[in-house]
């Protein structure tokens, strides 16, 4: 059993210089009924697969539920971001031009 496998999947990623991912459409979690808890059912990033040793080995200090907290912020944060700069006439960064695109 992992526990906060979203915070200890985003150390991975960080330690492995993969910044950018989503668990929308690139990592797909899964919890089956009579599994001890959640599990990767997908993996679509260009590095490997982590184990649960791996995943494991890292310590967080956020739940599953803060960290999806923390991006629902960061988004509504960009999004804000993203209006100021536009009404400033400022150049946007990528995240930010995303956010009005996608």
């Amino acid at each position: 059993m992992i526990e906060n496998i979203k915070p200890k999947i985003k150390a991975y990623c960080d330690a492995n210089d993969v910044s950018n991912f989503s668990f929308d459409t690139d990592i797909r979690l899964e919890e089956l009924s009579d599994s001890d808890g959640i599990f990767i059912g997908e993996w679509n990033l260009s590095i490997a697969k982590p184990t649960d040793e791996q995943l494991n080995s890292y310590s967080v200090s956020q739940t599953n539920e803060e960290y999806d907290e923390a991006q629902v912020q960061a988004k509504i944060d960009l999004k804000a971001s993203a209006k100021a700069k536009l009404i400033a006439g400022e150049a946007l960064t990528e995240d930010e031009a995303n956010t009005i695109v996608l």
